[in-house]
């Protein structure tokens, strides 16, 4: 018999799971990775996860990712001709590079998919956005192959009012959207990086026996605790914190990536 608790922790799988994705945006620090770790890479049954960067990237969330410099994105161009499903997160400062790459390829930008467009709040932020949707309309990218995911939102924001500068510019460039395709902020995500786990990691954890290891040790009166059990302690409450803060997370990514492929979007 499943737990149902348990049942709850995992993504729900739609029809569109299939996917070649470009996730990219001239505008640093938006939630690309985010988007491509969390979001995609939870959903999707990909064939490859692709980070075209030119920087070093030493630390990295999965050890599968293939990590290919702007310079080089001809050969992912050619990898994705003979892939069904793939994610492919593009940063910032590859961008151009990648743009340009497919611009000496005429057609090729059909490898793809969709091209997800992480926002954030912001003007430059936005104009940054709008300058990567005009590129890839400029390419012949579809309007309807552009998605827009709204990153880093607290609860109780409007995304209309928020927003308003850049979505009044999309409706001009006829690009549909949804504003319920919104990440919410979670401290989570930056949890995740302190305790050195993937999502999929903290999901699988045993969290009833760390929860009954925890209860033990707190009861346990301070000066009868070993230092060895102080420092077990501290771990087993910021793992148990972040997976009750992946539940809302988790429900929040799965919203998204309904929002965005599984039905049609408002414009």
């Amino acid at each position: 018999m499943v737990n149902k608790e348990k049942e709850e922790l995992y993504f729900k799988n739609t029809s569109q799971n299939k996917l070649r994705i470009g996730v990219t945006n001239l505008s640093g620090n938006i939630g690309k990775s985010l988007v491509s770790d969390y979001l995609l890479r939870m959903n999707m049954e990909f064939q490859a996860h692709y980070l075209i960067s030119s920087q070093d990237m030493n630390h990295q969330s999965y050890s599968d990712k293939i990590i290919v410099s702007g310079e080089n994105f001809n050969e992912v161009l050619k990898d994705l001709g003979n892939l069904n499903s793939a994610i492919i997160d593009i940063s910032a400062h590859s961008t151009d590079r990648v743009i340009k790459v497919m611009q000496n390829n005429i057609n090729f930008h059909k490898v793809f998919d969709y091209f997800l467009i992480p926002v954030v709040k912001g003007r430059k932020e936005s104009e940054d956005s709008l300058n990567t949707i005009k590129a890839l309309l400029k390419l012949g990218v579809p309007p309807e192959s552009i998605k827009i995911i709204f990153n880093n939102n607290n609860f109780l924001e409007v995304i209309n009012e928020e927003f308003e500068y850049l979505l009044s510019h999309l409706d001009e460039l006829k690009i549909p959207y949804d504003t319920n395709a919104a990440i919410e902020n979670n401290p989570l995500y930056s949890m995740l990086s302190d305790l050195d786990m993937s999502l999929p990691e903290l999901l699988s954890i045993p969290i009833e026996e760390k929860k009954v290891r925890q209860k033990y040790l707190r009861t346990k009166k301070i000066t009868e605790r070993t230092e060895q059990e102080s420092e077990e302690l501290k771990i087993l409450i910021n793992l148990i914190t972040a997976w009750r803060y992946a539940q809302t997370a988790v429900s929040n990514l799965n919203n998204v990536y309904h929002c965005i492929f599984a039905k049609p979007e408002k414009h």
